[in-house]
């Protein structure tokens, strides 16, 4: 007996169909079991506001598939939906970046250049991982909130915008303002109404859904015809934790289909549910190692094993920050992202 897919799916972000109605594109892009129908009914009830939101989640949850749900429930659904990871700008860059620049305003700066608030407007900004906004930007963010107006690095006048913020985090911003890391009156000014999307493992009914979507999507991606999962690889997917969420059933999906011919096995999922077994070097000295693979792929795979667990380990004691793990471990951020995003690392 396998497990086969239903019809079309939605699940890619950029390639949504305008003809299906909102709320039948949440379903397929969300899932629908009982916490996900309180975030659909959430959503819908915020989207034609013009409330900031705030939206919690691990990562990998499917922040950034709520945040454009509401986008295309609102008003402005035919204005610009403008993503900024807050996490992947330099620090010295993120006043030009969501502000703009004047030409000549600094060394390099050779024209004008509009900022992420006056590309957005008429539409929503999406501020992604808002816990790692620097401090000094901090009361530049809520001055133009509040004022609906920003100011380009080297500017002489205010510029008006129109904009639906909504910002994104997978960091308890309430310990951070305790400690100091994150202004109140910024947090209350974002969250004037928050969603908190809950993790995978509290979703049992959407696994298998979901996981039939990402199966009918990599199909039409590898042009194969790979008929659904067998019992035994059903029963592995739901007893999964699932760190890193949704992402991370994705890519389990997608390699799975990959690997198999027919049907999906349960030798065909890669699941990294918990640590390597041989901790920060990758497999300990008893952990056996397939004595058929060339030692070419067996390295490869410790090192993968070792990687991961290293990158898993930095992260928690970062707190989910990408960028100062990038520092810690003396790699460029973009590599240090891939790599968190292609081991499916959950941050939290």
């Amino acid at each position: 007996m396998t497990l086969g897919t239903g019809g079309g799916s939605l699940l890619q972000q950029d390639t949504c169909s305008s003809r299906v109605e909102p709320e039948s594109w949440m379903g397929e892009a969300l899932g629908s079991c009982e916490p996900m129908e309180r975030i659909h009914a959430d959503i819908a009830r915020v989207a034609r506001t013009t409330f900031t939101v705030l939206i919690l989640g691990e990562t990998g949850s499917g922040k950034e598939v709520v945040a454009r749900a509401i986008h295309r429930m609102s008003p402005r659904a035919s204005g610009p939906f403008v993503p900024v990871d807050c996490g992947s700008i330099p620090e010295s860059l993120m006043e030009g970046e969501l502000f703009g620049h004047e030409k000549g305003s600094f060394t390099g700066a050779d024209r004008r250049r509009p900022g992420k608030f006056e590309i957005a407007s008429g539409g929503t900004l999406f501020l992604d991982e808002i816990s790692n906004l620097p401090a000094q930007m901090q009361p530049k963010l809520l001055r133009a909130l509040q004022d609906k107006q920003v100011w380009r690095v080297g500017g002489t006048k205010a510029i008006d915008v129109d904009i639906r913020v909504i910002a994104a985090t997978n960091v308890d911003l309430a310990s951070s303002i305790q400690s100091g890391g994150f202004r109140h009156d910024l947090y209350h000014r974002l969250n004037e109404f928050g969603v908190v999307v809950p993790p995978l493992r509290e979703r049992g009914e959407d696994i298998v859904f979901l996981a039939e979507r990402f199966l009918e999507m990599t199909n039409r991606e590898l042009k194969k015809a790979v008929q659904g999962f067998s019992e035994d690889a059903v029963a592995l997917l739901l007893n999964c934790r699932w760190p890193g969420n949704v992402r991370e059933l994705r890519n389990v999906v997608r390699r799975a289909v990959l690997l198999a011919d027919t049907v999906i096995e349960a030798h065909h999922l890669a699941l990294s549910d918990g640590p390597a077994p041989g901790g920060l070097d990758g497999p300990g000295p008893d952990e056996p190692i397939e004595g058929d693979l060339p030692l070419k792929e067996a390295v490869r795979r410790v090192v993968v094993r070792a990687e991961r667990r290293i990158l898993t380990v930095i992260l928690r004691q970062t707190g989910g920050n990408k960028a100062k793990a990038a520092r810690i471990l003396q790699v460029d951020y973009k590599t240090a992202c891939k790599k968190i995003r292609d081991y499916g690392i959950c941050q939290t």
